[in-house]
């Protein structure tokens, strides 16, 4: 879903929870925990010149033939305010509106793609990919659960503060993500991010 549409849900009392960017464009009337930061990085194949190296500047990864989410998803919308705050625009020759959408450009085309690191467990043990770090400058973002700002909390509400209560997820989705680290992925779940 997307924020405006966790949003929408809650107000509806449709959901109990979300996760979505705390700082970004923040939901109102709703309790707010922190799970993680959010740290980007440009993907392409392994064989491409830049693959050499650690790290990409957004403005040489903004000249790059980009495959990137819809201007409707959050993520993106991050995505070219931080690019223009630094006088770079971001021309995608084509947008999605899943990730799904962007793997598939990634894997069978000549396409990079500014993402989240978090993106990394989406193809882990994927040997031809490979993502650099992207700095000048480097960013993230707060990525955390929202519930509803309702007393009582709803039992399911609840659960999901019990699950998070010894739960350290900034330490789980750490820097191993940001390279591809192919080791067993088992335990490791994926969230869907607008």
């Amino acid at each position: 879903m997307t924020s405006r549409a966790i949003q929408a849900a809650l107000d509806a009392l449709e959901i109990d929870g979300g996760m979505t960017y705390l700082e970004n464009e923040p939901l109102e009337n709703v309790l707010r925990i922190p799970l993680y930061r959010e740290s980007y990085v440009l993907v392409m194949r392994r064989g491409h010149p830049a693959s050499k190296r650690a790290t990409i500047t957004w403005k040489d990864a903004a000249a790059q033939r980009l495959c990137l989410l819809s201007e409707d998803m959050q993520n993106r919308r991050i995505i070219d305010k931080l690019a223009a705050s630094i006088g770079v625009r971001i021309r995608p020759q084509v947008v999605s509106n899943s990730f799904v959408g962007i793997f598939s450009y990634l894997h069978h085309g000549e396409w990079m793609s500014i993402v989240p690191h978090t993106f990394a467990y989406v193809f882990a043990g994927m040997p031809d990919l490979i993502a650099l770090d992207l700095v000048e400058p480097v960013h993230t973002q707060t990525i955390g659960l929202v519930l509803s700002a309702r007393a009582p909390l709803s039992p399911m509400a609840n659960a999901l503060l019990a699950l998070l209560e010894n739960a350290d997820l900034e330490a789980s989705l750490g820097a191993s993500a940001i390279h591809l680290d192919t080791r067993s992925l088992s335990n490791v779940r994926t969230f869907s991010l607008d």
